[in-house]
């Protein structure tokens, strides 16, 4: 005796009239677009601000320090920018999953960023290709920009984020 097939198509709920995944009703395509807007939003609003620290950075390291100063300035910047981007894109990968879940890999994202920054770190300092002083002097007001640079983006949505 065979099982009858499930059906492919997902549920449509009464309420609503929109149509729910049925291994996880609470990830709506509501939710789901709330998220990539969330993402995009924050992804490029902390890329400018880090954008244009990073290049205030490499000026003031080439001042300092000349073409190895703006070097270093270049890479910390990159590292930073390229690591703080990662959260933004957690969101966006898991965008489809329960709420719950993308809050999750936003908290352990962000924890590892952290772990990923300081281990980038120290594997520079101890190949010492860059002048690490000057690299962390560009890392950490880039980071601090791009990070401020979400936060405003995030609070300027339009889009409610806690439901009740």
């Amino acid at each position: 005796m065979t099982s009858p097939e499930p059906d492919p198509t997902p549920p449509v709920t009464p309420a609503s009239g929109t149509t729910s995944n049925p291994l996880n009703p609470s990830a709506t395509p509501a939710n789901t677009a709330q998220v990539l807007e969330a993402s995009r939003a924050m992804l490029f609003g902390g890329l400018w601000p880090a954008i244009g620290v990073a290049v205030l950075a490499a000026v003031v390291a080439g001042l300092l320090a000349g073409t190895t100063g703006v070097v270093a300035a270049i890479v910390g910047a990159v590292v930073v920018i390229a690591v703080c981007s990662l959260g933004p894109l957690v969101m966006r990968w898991t965008a489809a999953a329960d709420p719950m879940v993308v809050m999750a890999a936003a908290l352990v994202s962000m924890m590892g960023k952290l772990g990923l920054l300081l281990v980038v770190f120290l594997v520079l300092q101890a190949l010492g290709v860059v002048d690490t002083r000057i690299a962390a002097l560009a890392l950490g007001p880039t980071a601090l920009a791009f990070i401020v640079g979400e936060v405003i983006a995030f609070a300027r949505l339009k889009t409610p984020t806690i439901a009740v």
